[in-house]
């Protein structure tokens, strides 16, 4: 049997590959042994300047429409504008990373739970649900308890870690959810 080329599986490719940037980005806060602001805001512009280019892909390659494709495109948006802040701030501190770090999870985390929310499709629905719904968790946790340098990096190192894992069983799941199609009469036979 071959699979057929469907949204699930595209999309749950586009989870995958929206994965390894947040799990590199986990791996980097987790061995490293300076959890300074800087060492933070660094590991946040790779990241979202990497994620941008995901979001950007999964809306070429994936059929979204309408406000799903919106909501890809303002994520993607909202990350690069909030990587060149972090790029250009990077040495102001606790501060900066904070603002940075709650705004863009506030912003990306609310455009998710929208597209979520908006999605027909069950599957895909769930999954934006639950990643918006951890994003936005980031942005109310930087928002509400005051932090100190380690915690900071810290929680958006555990942050990527869990949302790397979960992106990666979403697409798997996803991409097993996938109709199965056998072969036209008109495939030639390899």
């Amino acid at each position: 049997m071959a699979r057929a080329s469907t949204p699930h599986t595209r999309m749950g490719t586009a989870l995958i590959l929206r994965a390894l940037p947040a799990l590199v980005a986990a791996a980097i806060i987790t061995f490293s042994r300076n959890h300074a602001p800087v060492v933070g805001l660094a590991v946040f512009v790779g990241f979202a300047f990497l994620l941008a280019g995901v979001l950007i892909f999964s809306i070429a390659a994936v059929p979204l429409e309408g406000v799903s494709k919106t909501m890809v495109g303002i994520q993607a948006i909202a990350s690069v504008v909030a990587a060149a802040v972090a790029a250009v701030t990077i040495n102001s501190g606790l501060t900066a990373l904070i603002l940075v770090m709650s705004i863009w999870a506030g912003v990306t985390g609310l455009a998710e739970l929208y597209a979520g929310y908006r999605s027909t499709d069950k599957a895909l629905s769930r999954e934006w649900l639950t990643l918006g719904g951890f994003t936005a968790l980031l942005a109310i946790v930087y928002a509400a308890i005051p932090m100190n340098d380690v915690y900071a990096v810290g929680l958006f190192g555990a942050y990527l870690a869990i949302i790397g894992i979960f992106q990666i069983i979403a697409g798997i799941s996803l991409r097993a959810d996938s109709p199965q199609t056998t072969p036209s009469t008109n495939e030639v036979s390899s």
